[in-house]
């Protein structure tokens, strides 16, 4: 705690309090006693249950958020003006920092009431996020927190969840809550992150703040899904020329990925994503060319199975607020590729009849 008298009269300078059960006591100054006098008081505390909760300057201080979560602490604050010499001091402590929850799904209707994918999520990233910033208690009524863009200490946030999640298309409403899923509460800098700039195309490399969602997407379709060798009218009465010909079409589509080696490409169920074989995740595809494909990409980002990380554009319209909590939807039907581009690209049917 801070205690100034007047303007100036600093008599309490970081003194550190704690009770012991008997009431409170300032470490070292047992005896404090009120300094007398006709000037009011202006009183500033800090507190996150530890000795070591940031120390007041004047009014200010400066706080490093850890981005570990488990170091993280609640940081509390409180301000108390025009206190006569001699009366009862009360401390009404408020949360300095912004606390962040989260809410996951896909919504449904925004790719056109699209129901076949199976998402598995194992991790949640807040990327390109402000850590450093200086608390000023004569702002504390509205925004007490400033952040120097050149030492705001921007850092990742790395969440692993206690168990995965999996979910598939829904309404927005119905979005999953990973309160559960994650231990601990999770706090960060109360400031305005500037999203990553992306419209979706290529071309938008990473940079300023986005959300990174570690995860395994599949797109399931039926046995009774048309295949390739339906969609191109092969039957038993096509002939040479007619199968050259779909399979040179073929090739042509995957870019060198698609393996036509056999007739296996014949039962393609016309897709460019992983398919699982059943309801335990396990993967497979038609297609074991592209498959590889696919796993290569994934070892290349240290991953395996598949598991990759996809990325949403962090857009906040009033940012982390002092003494709020966030509810962020996370919406993995806005998720993109580092380059930009849109990761649901691939899941559409890529040859029409």
């Amino acid at each position: 705690m801070e205690g100034i008298q007047g303007t100036s009269n600093k008599w309490m300078d970081n003194f550190l309090f704690s009770n012991p059960g008997t009431g409170w006591v300032a470490s070292g100054h047992e005896d404090l006693c009120w300094p007398g006098g006709t000037d009011r008081h202006t009183f500033y505390a800090t507190c996150d249950n530890t000795d070591a909760a940031p120390a007041i300057t004047d009014g200010t201080f400066v706080y490093t958020v850890p981005t570990d979560i488990s170091e993280q602490k609640d940081l509390l604050v409180a301000l108390s003006e025009d206190n006569e010499d001699g009366t009862p001091v009360s401390l009404l402590f408020k949360h300095a920092l912004s606390s962040v929850k989260f809410k996951i799904g896909y919504d449904k209707e925004a790719r056109g009431g699209e129901n076949d994918l199976r998402i598995h999520v194992t991790r949640i990233t807040l990327h390109h996020i402000a850590t450093k910033g200086t608390f000023n208690f004569a702002s504390f009524a509205t925004n007490p927190w400033s952040v120097d863009a050149e030492d705001a200490g921007y850092q990742d946030i790395v969440i692993d969840l206690k168990t995965p999640v999996d979910f598939k298309p829904s309404a927005v409403a119905d979005f999953i809550t990973l309160d559960d899923k994650i231990d601990g509460e999770i706090y960060v800098l109360p400031h305005k992150p500037t999203p990553w700039d992306t419209d979706g195309t290529s071309g938008h490399p990473l940079k300023n703040s986005y959300i990174g969602v570690t995860c395994q997407v599949v797109e399931y379709r039926t046995k009774d899904t048309p295949t390739y060798y339906d969609l191109v009218g092969l039957d038993e009465d096509s002939d040479e020329e007619d199968y050259e010909e779909a399979k040179e079409l073929y090739i042509d589509f995957y870019e060198g990925f698609a393996s036509t080696d056999n007739d296996d490409w014949l039962n393609d169920k016309v897709l460019g994503m992983i398919v699982p074989t059943d309801n335990d995740w396990g993967m497979n595809v038609v297609l074991e060319s592209i498959l590889n494909h696919r796993n290569a990409e994934a070892a290349a980002n240290g991953t395996e199975e598949n598991v990759e990380e996809v990325f949403i554009p962090l857009v906040m319209a009033n940012g982390f607020g002092f003494n709020k909590t966030n509810v962020i939807n996370i919406r993995m039907d806005k998720m993109k590729y580092s380059s930009g581009k849109d990761f649901y690209a691939p899941f559409v049917p890529i040859i029409t009849p």
